[in-house]
Parts: structure tokens; sequence; C-alpha cells
């Protein structure tokens, strides 16, 4: 019988297997934990028993009906190639098979594109199970293929919250010590798309609170500031020169 615990964990999942692909936005770690668990639900005979073989299999991410995969940076086509190839193979009657994709918000236009029809249609007996934080960051016509659930309970930590202070306040006037957070960050380029983004938020509400109470001078410098971070949406880091890009975008706040 299922502990207290596990029964929480598991009615919030409800039905999750009438969609062939789910979608589910929380905090990392977290949604890591309820996959297991509800794989553990799905996959043990004995009802998500914790102790047997299939469930110590399923926590250390080894079992031989789940493929586990988190992309180093962005997503390739060799990252997702194990889909395809596994997926060719017909499942027996009642067999389960489940592809688990961590960050998927690191999807590259082409990997998702390349995932569609199997995600809308997979053969019968196969699942997904797609992990982010930033649903918004995933192709709309992947989103639509999938049941997305949010499990967020409290608001995700930042590990690029130093950063984000030395654009928020007044920080920005200390090079030296920029370039020191900058350097203890080693933020990458996924990571630089989802600073920007929570910059954006949070510069626009300056400049909306700054107009609501007629401050001119707060709302001309939120002005200044979204235009350069509207600037660098349009010329997003490449790969391996994200310090270069915040390098720059930090002279430019400087100079506000």
């Amino acid at each position: 019988m299922a502990t207290e615990q596990q029964k929480n964990s598991i009615t919030t999942i409800p039905n999750e297997l009438i969609a062939p692909a789910l979608l589910w936005v929380g905090q990392h770690d977290n949604l890591v934990a309820r996959t297991i668990d509800f794989l553990q639900q799905t996959l043990c005979t004995k009802g998500n028993c914790k102790i047997c073989v299939t469930c110590n299999q399923i926590n250390q991410q080894e079992h031989h009906s789940i493929v586990w995969i988190e992309p180093e940076k962005q997503y390739t086509l060799d990252d997702i190639g194990v889909i395809h190839r596994t997926i060719a193979f017909k499942l027996e009657e009642n067999q389960k098979f489940f592809f688990v994709l961590q960050k998927a918000d690191y999807l590259t236009q082409v990997c998702a594109n390349s995932l569609l029809k199997s995600i809308e249609e997979p053969p019968n007996g196969y699942h997904f199970i797609l992990l982010t934080e930033r649903h918004k960051a995933i192709l709309p016509t992947v989103v639509s293929r999938c049941l997305i659930s949010s499990f967020y309970d409290q608001q995700p930590t930042d590990k690029h919250d130093g950063l984000f202070q030395f654009f928020t306040g007044t920080a920005w006037t200390d090079p030296f010590a920029f370039l020191k957070e900058l350097d203890a960050s080693q933020i990458n380029e996924p990571e630089s798309r989802e600073l920007l983004d929570k910059l954006l938020v949070h510069w626009i509400d300056k400049n909306k609170t700054a107009r609501l109470e007629k401050k001119s001078k707060e709302e001309k410098k939120a002005q200044h500031v979204l235009t350069i971070l509207k600037h660098a949406m349009l010329k997003l880091p490449m790969p391996g020169s994200s310090k270069l890009f915040w390098k720059h975008i930090f002279i430019q706040m400087k100079e506000t």
C-alpha cells in the first residue's frame, strides 16, 4: 500500500497516460523527483514500492524502458538521435517506454521540428515527458501537442541572481565586482536568454511604475535600459561568447 506521502505525490498527476506527450513546468530538481515518482508508480508492479529492483533502477535513471536526455547546452540532433533509433522498434502489447527530455526549453528549432510527428503520434506504448522551467521558450508547435501541468509551488531559485542584481540596481557602477561575478557565474547561451527574459520583465515593470508615479527621470532611464535589452534580444550570444555579450551590455548600462 502506498504511504500518505506517495499518495499525495501521485494524485497531483491525474490521468497522465491519456496523452502521448506531457509537458511539466516547474523547478528542475522538483520535476526530476516527480518524474521518478510517476515512473515508479507506472512501471512498478507493486505500485511504487520504492524498494524493488524496478524502483531502484528508475531512481538511478538506469531502467531499460526509460531514456533520460539532458543537453549540455542546447539540444543537438545527436542528443535526440536515440529517440528516432528507439522508436523504430515496435513494443510488445501493454509495454510502455518513456523518453524524458530534461530542460526542454533548450530544444533548438531544428531538433523540435524533427520530433513533432513522434510527439504527436508516437507508436503504441511510447510516451514523452518534457521538463522545463520556461515553457514559453518552447516552440508553440511542440507545446500544442502536449498535456501541460505546472508544479510551481514556490518561486524558482536563480543561480544567476548575482548577475541579475548588477542589471537591476546600482551595482553596475563597479566594473571589477561585475567581472568577478561574471567569471563566477559561468553563464552559457541558453541561460543568457533566460536572464534577458527576467531583466525585460523587471524593467518593463519599472517603466510602468515610473510612468504611473510620474517620475520622468526614472521612466527615461527604464526606457533606455529596455532599448538596450531589446536590442540584445535580437543578437543573442553565439556559442562561447556569453561573457563578451554581457560585458557589452554592462558597458551600455553603465553609461545610463
